[in-house]
């Protein structure tokens, strides 16, 4: 099993950053570029939720991530607000555009690209992990 660890700050740059880094690690792993987006495109969406729905931009968020036969493991600590990402209901996808409401999709995609989705609140930390399968 292969890890990857890092420390980031829930901003912009630092997020980009890191989901860069990730990307190399996971090649460099061997996974798909498929699973690779998918990891990315998830860690972008929480640890930015964290910023612009949490309000806490400068919350520091801990990343690991396993590389394991036949998914990823990601786990994200942060010292953010309480926030279960699996407690918002799902859009109604097919509601006309000009009649849904605005965000909720991020995480709605979230919920169906990973699997193994988990949120513990403990020691003034969320601890959210997901899967992700490789293809």
């Amino acid at each position: 099993m292969t890890r990857f660890e890092a420390k980031v700050k829930a901003r912009a740059q630092d997020i980009s950053d890191l989901t860069e880094r990730v990307g190399g690690f996971l090649h460099d792993g061997g996974v798909d570029t498929h699973a690779t987006h998918h990891v990315g495109m998830i860690l972008d969406e929480l640890l930015t939720n964290l910023a612009t729905h949490g309000g806490a931009a400068d919350a520091d968020a801990a990343v690991r991530i396993s590389i394991e036969k036949d998914r990823v493991f990601v786990e994200i600590s942060d010292n953010g607000p309480p926030f279960d990402p699996r407690s918002t209901p799902d859009p109604d996808v097919a509601a006309p555009l000009e009649e849904r409401g605005i965000g909720g999709l991020g995480l709605f995609l979230m919920r169906k690209l990973a699997s193994d989705i988990r949120y513990d609140r403990s020691d003034a930390r969320n601890h959210t992990s997901f899967a992700v399968s490789r293809r």
